[in-house]
């Protein structure tokens, strides 16, 4: 199990995220530094699934922001998910570290995020 608190680095600052609740395979975890109002929630869930080969595992790491928008009655949430499905039988830790691995490279690539966020295919 993760410790009760996770700290991530950002561009500008780290963050630290505290348990909030973990139940049924899914644990929330919070910044209590964020504003009263816009909060910065770590989900962490994981979920069997089946697939046509078989049995795999389903890894969600979801990081979610609430920004406030112009007027009050306006917020926003910002969200980045990653997905990790892995077959159970079959893929080895190196295989998916790999994969993880080139998926950083491609996020830390300035212009290929731009692009994902302009939709460019």
């Amino acid at each position: 199990m993760f410790a009760t608190d996770i700290t991530t680095a950002g561009t500008s600052t780290s963050k630290t995220y505290s348990l909030q609740s973990i139940e049924n395979r899914k644990a929330i975890r919070s910044d209590s530094t964020a504003p009263l109002g816009e909060p910065r929630l770590l989900t962490i869930s994981h979920q069997p699934v089946t697939r046509s080969f078989g049995s795999a595992d389903r890894h969600l790491i979801r990081f979610d922001e609430t920004i406030s928008g112009v007027s009050p009655a306006v917020d926003v949430v910002v969200s980045v998910q990653l997905v990790i499905e892995v077959p159970r039988e079959t893929a080895t830790a190196a295989q998916v570290t790999d994969v993880k691995d080139r998926l950083v490279s491609f996020l830390n690539t300035a212009t290929y995020l731009t692009k994902i966020l302009n939709s460019e295919p």
